[in-house]
């Protein structure tokens, strides 16, 4: 996790984390592009690599 609690691997929050097995395919779409927002804002690539 980095300083705004966001996994450097995946771009989900620890809610997000926590939560995923009890979203419905709707609100996994959501996170999905929430983490695509994240990694841009953040400059990185997945896995934490930049």
């Amino acid at each position: 996790m980095d300083e705004d609690k966001v996994c450097v691997g995946c771009y989900r929050s620890g809610e997000e984390i926590a939560k995923w097995d009890s979203y419905n395919e709707e609100q996994k779409q959501i996170v999905i592009e929430n983490t695509h927002r994240r990694r841009t804002e953040k400059g990185g690539s997945y896995y934490g690599f930049g």
